[in-house]
């Protein structure tokens, strides 16, 4: 028998005049017409969203989330907060360091804004908890890290499964940008995308392969072998504090429009589904939108601009 997940909910206590004074601000741009914003914010109200991981993206994307008016946020995450997580994750503070991040973000959103009902599932994304998890969501977000392939797999199957789950969106940073992208539950499989068994040992050909399938777009500087060196050196991704905001933004953008029905034209541009992806780097100024195919997009992208680069210049 599969042992039920742990959870701890905290109820949201519905106040009408509350969440339509928050949220105001909002709704002029839910919509054509009164009417559409209105309804886009009701809808909005009783939607249901997953946030699978409470880290640099997951956290603060839920506060988003919840900020814009979506009633009921679901959050994972087993991991406790760390000293290095302070550059980029909501609720990481001195104080918060050792204390499980999903908790500790949940009830920041809840602090917060007291009419959202917040799940909290603190064990993280394992295959006891994936499908409570994404039942009865409208959305599912994942920000579960690349590398854990396994609870990703449980993940996806428990979406594809749900009768009520209308996207998987998800999104990575690379250097100064990030990308977003979403799964359908009739289209590109997260297994068949990656190829790679649940229990796959994480060799050196592996990872790069993962990296290459979701983080295909290479920031100018610095080279690609000095990222690799330092994943090998430290066994940690290099995260500059400033990407996770922009990711956390692609992702709920996209989120909000599907769960209002407005992703589409007239209102949007529609992103294709996977492989595809939208990417945005505002030191480059590049924004487009590219496939995943296993390698990267902008393999010279580094040797292209520092060909004849001499550090000696910088010396003061």
């Amino acid at each position: 028998m599969q042992k039920k997940p742990r959870i701890i909910t905290l109820e949201g206590k519905k106040d009408p005049v509350f969440y339509r004074e928050r949220t105001k601000r909002n709704e002029l741009f839910l919509g054509v017409g009164r009417e559409q914003m209105a309804l886009s914010q009701q809808k909005l109200a009783n939607a249901v969203v997953g946030v699978a991981g409470a880290g640099g993206l997951g956290g603060g994307l839920a506060m988003m989330l919840a900020r814009l008016g979506v009633g009921h946020i679901k959050i994972c995450d087993p991991d406790s907060f760390e000293v290095t997580n302070i550059n980029r994750q909501l609720g990481a503070t001195p104080e918060t360091i050792g204390h499980n991040k999903s908790i500790v973000v949940g009830e920041l959103i809840h602090q917060t804004m007291p009419d959202v009902t917040v799940e909290i599932f603190p064990e993280g994304m394992q295959k006891h908890v994936a499908k409570e998890f994404v039942e009865g969501c409208d959305l599912l977000v994942d920000c579960v890290d690349f590398y854990l392939v396994d609870q990703r797999y449980d993940m996806h199957k428990a979406f594809r499964e749900s009768p009520t789950c209308k996207s998987c969106v998800a999104g990575t940073v690379v250097g100064w940008g990030a990308n977003v992208y979403h799964f359908t539950q009739d289209g590109l499989t997260l297994e068949d995308f990656y190829g790679i068994p649940a229990d796959a040992e994480q060799t050196e050909e592996v990872v790069d392969k993962l990296v290459k399938l979701q983080a295909s777009f290479l920031p100018r500087f610095p080279s690609k072998d000095a990222i690799y060196d330092y994943m090998r050196d430290t066994g940690n991704v290099p995260i500059l504090s400033l990407a996770p905001p922009l990711g956390q933004y692609m992702i709920v953008t996209r989120a909000a429009l599907i769960l209002m029905g407005l992703d589409k034209a007239p209102y949007c541009t529609e992103l294709p589904p996977m492989p595809s992806y939208l990417w945005m780097d505002a030191s480059t100024m590049e924004c487009g939108v590219y496939e995943f195919n296993g390698a990267f997009v902008n393999e010279d992208e580094f040797e292209t601009h520092f060909k004849n680069f001499e550090p000696e210049r910088l010396r003061a």
